[in-house]
């Protein structure tokens, strides 16, 4: 079987999904230890993107295994709270604080990351605590930011963002102008069937920045979405898997990164998504069962974007706190057990893409990184690459001159 025709699902038509706004949550039990504590004295504070969560879990191995080892404090808020945390002049902004339960919402508390990457809910500072790395899914403009004078935006993994409905649904792709009536319209009268009730339209925010992509793909501003808020991307996948009933199943549908989605295939489907001047509906992998992200990679699935890491600087560098986590990104050539790290997160290291862009969703150009590891990138999804393997240089063709983790790459 091609390519071609494992990768592309013919689009269905009239299918759609929605959303509101809404405080973003993490965190809602009341801690029983403090963020700070003698036997982790090397802390990074960190706010952000709640799609995140897995990727510093990731990361926080990593850190752990550093000398001096470094310890991830987590406090999840939405993307645009976490380019807000770095870029705002406001004061008020630039702190991490408990957020406890009141007026009907839940409490959002911080998190630390043990060596292990499973975490601990602990109690921040009463006076708060200076976020180091701001952590978001999207650009800074697309939360009205702009980078100024000792700010730096260090790019990360490649993450995707998808459309998912429960295993027990029968919907396999929306299109975008499908997803316009329903997010925008509502369901517009029926004409967004099966998502015809926004109750049932799982969604984020205008601080997400799932939904800020999202929104950029399907024509709907982020702040103007119907559905319902459910606070967090841990909350969407938690209160669309255990919707089972058919008929409730076959109406709900929800907006997840891909790193979460992967780890729900037995609870949660990917939809194909067909985007505008697209002919064919396209999933972020060549096929549901597999966890290549050739169409990402390629460009062929467009709603995805880079990590994006924003620190304060001086002297063009970050604090040690910041510097110990976006250093490990900054180099030409990323450490083989991040590199394997992220991939096993379903996310995608920037060697193994063939396409980038400048802005949310912007235009796609032609990328050739400098160190390039689309064909282990394939074997390690796969099980199999069409590359050469190789232990030196000297075993590689012209073509692809460079060995890379052992399989020849053009650079």
């Amino acid at each position: 079987m091609t390519r071609s025709l494992r990768s592309v699902l013919a689009f269905l038509p009239a299918m759609a999904i929605v959303a509101t706004s809404g405080a973003a949550l993490a965190q809602t039990t009341p801690p029983t230890v403090s963020c700070i504590d003698a036997s982790r004295p090397n802390l990074i504070y960190v706010a952000g993107s709640t799609a995140l969560r897995p990727f510093l879990g990731t990361m926080a191995q990593v850190l752990a295994k550093e000398a001096p080892a470094y310890t991830i404090v987590y406090q999840g808020q939405g993307s645009c709270t976490g380019v807000s945390a770095i870029l705002s002049d406001d004061p008020a902004k630039q702190i991490i604080k408990d957020i406890p339960a009141a007026g009907g919402k839940a409490a959002n508390y911080a998190i630390f990351f043990k060596a292990d990457g499973s975490a601990q809910e602990c109690s921040l500072d009463v006076a708060g605590n200076t976020v180091d790395l701001g952590v978001s899914d999207v650009f800074a403009a697309s939360c009205g930011q702009t980078l100024g004078a000792n700010m730096a935006d260090y790019l990360g993994p490649i993450q995707p963002m998808t459309f998912v409905v429960p295993a027990a649904s029968s919907q396999r792709s929306i299109s975008a102008e499908a997803a316009y009536l329903a997010f925008g319209l509502g369901g517009a009268g029926g004409k967004a069937a099966p998502w015809t009730d926004p109750s049932l339209f799982f969604v984020r925010n205008a601080s997400s920045g799932t939904q800020q992509m999202v929104a950029r793909a399907i024509g709907v501003p982020g702040d103007r979405w119907w559905g319902k808020d459910r606070g967090g991307s841990g909350a969407v996948v938690s209160g669309l898997k255990v919707l089972l009933t058919p008929d409730v199943a076959e109406k709900s549908i929800g907006i997840i990164s891909a790193d979460l989605a992967d780890a729900e295939r037995n609870n949660l489907r990917i939809l194909a998504f067909r985007a505008k001047g697209q002919d064919c509906g396209f999933l972020p992998d060549s096929t549901l069962a597999s966890k290549d992200k050739v169409n990402v990679r390629d460009g062929h699935y467009p709603i995805w974007g880079p990590v994006h890491l924003f620190a304060r600087t001086s002297g063009a560098l970050p604090n040690a706190a910041a510097g110990a986590f976006v250093t490990r990104f900054a180099t030409v050539r990323v450490d083989k057990t991040l590199i394997d790290a992220l991939i096993d997160k379903s996310l995608v290291p920037q060697c193994a893409m063939r396409v980038s862009r400048t802005s949310e969703l912007g235009a796609l150009a032609s990328f050739s990184p400098e160190f390039q590891c689309g064909c282990y990138f394939d074997a390690r999804t796969t099980g199999a690459s069409s590359c050469k393997t190789c232990q030196v240089p000297a075993d590689c063709p012209t073509s692809a001159p460079a060995c890379n983790l052992g399989y020849c790459e053009a650079k």
